[in-house]
């Protein structure tokens, strides 16, 4: 028997709904001798018998919506061939995804005991010869030809849209696939995808939305993790489709060196049910990108400092100079995080046995473990207030406080924390000693690793996670006297600070570790002293009282001089007396 699927000539009671449906005729009868007047049979009929239990069930009895019917059937002597009529439906072809598989119908039989009387009758037996066993089958009619056998011919391919992904990154990941079928009807297609343990499925993105919507499921059976996707019921002939499944690689960690994808299309015909099988290896590396900043604090001294002048042999620190610090931040940009660093510092210590930055104590902040070479402070010189605060802080509640409290700055917070704990540069600033004007200078004399003694500071850096940093920070003073006997040479002290990864927390390293380096300067420049401020108010007028007793003096001296008479021409001086002369006689 075939069913069409599209002929639904029958109406569920009730709702009225017009479905696919079958006529079922249960016949039995009898033959034999002495035979009783009624027979009574037990008939059991089992639709889609099959199907496993707990399965969807495709046909149902119109009458109960059943699958499954027991019924008794009596048969009469007079009349020994009795049959009934039963109708059989099909569900909605979207509640069932089976349409290749027959649909079988099963019935069992047995005598019914309850119809026959003791001793009255002979009791009839069954036919041992036959087995009380029937089936047949129903098909539902699909669109595969004449001989109603679906040959289909799947094919798949597929390609990520990176082939690398890396260790610490968020490492989202999009598999483009393509399916497609040039052969027959595929039934029940669908699409798996066998997602590694490294990855999580995120979702779909269809690449053509005009497209017919295509569904995914995530599934897990046993261990196995896989995302299915369904291609239709059937997947006709020429079908061709696009879509994208989303994954998101967070857990690469202890993965060597790359990650599989497994994918294949099955269907439930007989004949060629799969595609090819498809598995894109997608490469896991480790990268981080490291860097290595720092600062000076003071950028530059400028001497002489006012008012003070250094000791000969100092025994107090800010009797040496001063205060210069330097602060290195190792900072992981990331994603993936190192595990094994060796920092390096050249310090500017001396040259010609005489001291140039004279360090008086290190603070590390992060997983930082450092030595030097020489120990610092060889002259044992007591520490003051600054350095005492200094060491305090290295207390990591403390610091945590300082962290909280004072760093808002675009810097990251370990950086931060150490400039907002930083002292205020030993620079003397009064409002009635303002700084000198720096004079005009030689060139400026480098002075580094490559022509002075310099102090090595080793650092062993641990594992430092993307976006996490180590810092060190180096107090020290400005040896003033050393400077101070070279007047007027400029200087730059620079110290020199290098890194270089040794090792990633990672099975699989990579052919090339970070490294860097970068030099940090203290400028010393030296600047007139403006010494008009020391000049008193009374001395000012007292040189202008002099200055204008002075001018009248020489005032007075050049008129008694006559340097203020008129000088006169000979003839001029005639016309004069001349008149004066006439103008006296008429008065006499």
């Amino acid at each position: 028997m075939i069913i069409n699927l599209e002929n639904k000539t029958c109406q569920i009671p009730v709702s009225l709904i017009p479905m696919p449906c079958f006529s079922l005729k249960v016949c039995a009868s009898v033959a034999g001798q002495s035979i009783a007047n009624t027979i009574g049979l037990t008939i059991e009929v089992q639709l889609d018998s099959l199907k496993q239990k707990g399965a969807i069930k495709r046909t149902l009895f119109l009458d109960n919506h059943q699958s499954h019917l027991v019924f008794p059937l009596l048969i009469k002597r007079q009349k020994s061939h009795q049959c009934r009529d039963f109708t059989v439906y099909l569900r909605d072809e979207t509640e069932f995804r089976d349409k290749l598989s027959p649909i079988n119908i099963s019935l069992n039989y047995s005598l019914d005991d309850s119809t026959f009387k003791e001793g009255l009758e002979i009791k009839p037996i069954l036919n041992y010869y036959r087995d009380n066993h029937v089936s047949e089958q129903a098909h539902i009619l699909v669109d595969c030809g004449e001989d109603n056998m679906c040959i289909p011919d799947l094919k798949l391919s597929a390609r990520p849209d990176k082939h690398q992904v890396i260790i610490g990154d968020e490492n989202h990941l999009m598999l483009m696939i393509n399916a497609r079928n040039e052969g027959e009807g595929a039934y029940e297609a669908e699409v798996f995808v066998i997602i590694p343990e490294e990855a999580d499925y995120v979702g779909i993105e269809r690449s053509n939305k005009g497209s017919r919507p295509l569904s995914c499921e995530y599934r897990m059976e046993n261990v196995t993790r896989m995302v299915v996707c369904d291609l239709g019921n059937p997947m006709a002939a020429g079908t061709n489709y696009s879509l994208g499944l989303r994954f998101a690689v967070p857990r690469l960690e202890k993965t060597n060196t790359s990650i599989n994808f497994d994918l294949q299309i099955r269907s439930s015909n007989k004949d060629n049910p799969n595609s090819n099988f498809v598995s894109l290896q997608i490469n896991v590396t480790a990268v981080a990108q490291v860097e290595i900043r720092g600062v000076s604090h003071p950028l530059q001294i400028v001497l002489p400092i006012h008012n003070w002048e250094p000791e000969e042999e100092p025994r107090q620190e800010e009797e040496v100079g001063p205060l210069v610090e330097h602060i290195y931040e190792l900072h992981n940009i990331g994603p993936s995080a190192i595990s094994d660093t060796l920092l390096e510092v050249g310090w500017p210590f001396s040259a010609r046995d005489e001291f140039l930055l004279y360090i008086f104590h290190i603070q590390t902040l992060g997983p930082l473990q450092c030595q030097t070479n020489p120990d610092i402070n060889p002259q044992d010189i007591k520490v003051g207030l600054t350095a005492a605060l200094f060491i305090f802080c290295g207390n990591e509640k403390i610091r945590a406080t300082f962290l909280v409290l004072f760093f808002k700055r675009k810097d990251t917070p370990e950086l931060s924390a150490f400039l907002r704990n930083s002292t205020i540069p030993h620079l003397i600033r009064k409002r009635d000693a303002p700084l000198p004007e720096p004079q005009r200078q030689s060139p400026t004399k480098i002075l580094n690793c490559t022509n002075i003694e310099c102090l090595q500071i080793s650092c062993v850096v641990g594992q430092l996670e993307g976006g996490e940093s180590a810092v060190l920070k180096v107090q020290s003073r400005l040896w003033a006297a050393t400077f101070l006997q070279r007047k007027n040479d400029p200087y730059s002290l620079a110290s020199l600070v290098s890194f270089q990864v040794k090792k990633m927390p990672y099975r699989d390293q990579p052919a090339k570790l970070p490294e860097g380096n970068i030099a940090i300067k203290t400028s010393v420049i030296w600047a007139t002293p403006n010494v008009s401020f020391s000049i008193p108010l009374w001395v000012i007028i007292l040189a202008i009282l002099l200055g204008l007793l002075v001018l009248a003096i020489l005032t007075l001296a050049l008129w008694k001089c006559g340097f203020f008479d008129r000088a006169r021409p000979p003839k001029d001086d005639m016309t004069d007396r001349e008149q004066l002369t006439n103008e006296k006689t008429p008065e006499a």
